[in-house]
């Protein structure tokens, strides 16, 4: 016959399995959803807008580079209600199939796309309308898991020998601003905030490395300062482009179209945001905005 108190220490032990029991099947359920959760969906190539130290502007996609297995797929959105980018393939085995993404050259804002990869290889590809500055890859391999990376610059080699670890070229880091102006943009860039007449001049001193680059020079109002036109994003009324260009101090002189010309007559000052755009070819891009008011 069991005893009163062997037969209460049997009872504790008991409950305190049962107790352990439950908390393990409550961990268990936890752990579950969270380790579904946990797997690897489609990666995401977003574009980003940023300042560089200078205050100018800077484009990128992030990240740069994604690996994913073939028949998978890739997402890339542009999230900014202000700057437009779009997406063009500039190389890999075959057309990827895309959904989408916007049309032409000119790109679009607040877009969300996909592009599946049938077959193994690099693709790669660019802002249409940041051509220099955003360049990006997709490496489809025909077996594995899909992993998402970014890649910035070259790796050194080891120090015990062996080959280094080399980024591909299209993904090579853009070029500070320095390395393509003379100075920086500070001292590179002569542009009076006040200027009359109908164009806008100014001049940019180029550096050696970027001898040979594209110089573009954009004239952007708000919509809101033009004669009959509503509101919403700028709108370019005037641009310049200029290429190849030589080491040196590049002066420019843009006008303003009909458009600019029948506002500025109407309002006799135009406040003005000039965007200049200087790249030295793939990967190497810089671009610096400023205001100016113009006055007739």
């Amino acid at each position: 016959m069991t005893r009163p108190g062997r037969r209460v220490q049997i009872v504790r032990l008991r409950r305190r399995s049962l107790i352990l029991l439950a908390a393990g099947l409550f961990a268990a359920l936890i752990v579950l959803p969270a380790v579904a959760g946990s797997e690897t969906g489609p990666a995401t190539v977003t574009a980003i807008n940023s300042e560089g130290v200078y205050k100018e502007q800077r484009h990128s996609w992030s990240p740069a580079a994604v690996t994913v297995t073939a028949g998978g797929a890739v997402t890339f959105a542009n999230p900014s209600s202000e700057v437009r980018h779009g997406l063009e393939w500039t190389g890999g085995p075959s057309a990827p199939s895309c959904t989408g993404l916007p049309s032409g050259s000119l790109g679009a804002t607040g877009w969300r796309g996909e592009c599946s990869f049938a077959q193994p290889g690099t693709y790669t590809f660019r802002c249409s309308v940041h051509p220099y500055e955003m360049t990006g890859t997709v490496s489809v391999n025909p077996n594995g898991t899909t992993t998402t990376t970014t890649t910035a610059s070259p790796e050194p080699a080891p120090s015990g020998g062996g080959s280094p670890t080399t980024a591909p070229a299209a993904l090579t880091q853009p070029a500070a601003p320095s390395s393509l102006l003379a100075g920086g943009a500070a001292r590179a860039l002569r542009l009076a905030r006040t200027q009359r007449g109908r164009s806008v001049s100014g001049s940019v001193n180029v550096s050696e490395a970027g001898a040979g680059g594209r110089l573009e020079v954009d004239l952007l109002a708000p919509r809101a300062a033009l004669a009959g036109a509503a509101h919403g994003l700028p709108v370019r009324i005037g641009r310049l482009v200029r290429a190849p260009l030589h080491a040196g101090v590049t002066s420019f002189k843009v006008s303003l179209n009909a458009l600019g010309r029948r506002s500025l007559r109407a309002h006799g000052r135009l406040a003005l945001s000039v965007r200049i755009v200087l790249s030295a070819g793939p990967g190497a891009g810089v671009t610096i905005t400023r205001a100016v008011v113009l006055h007739s």
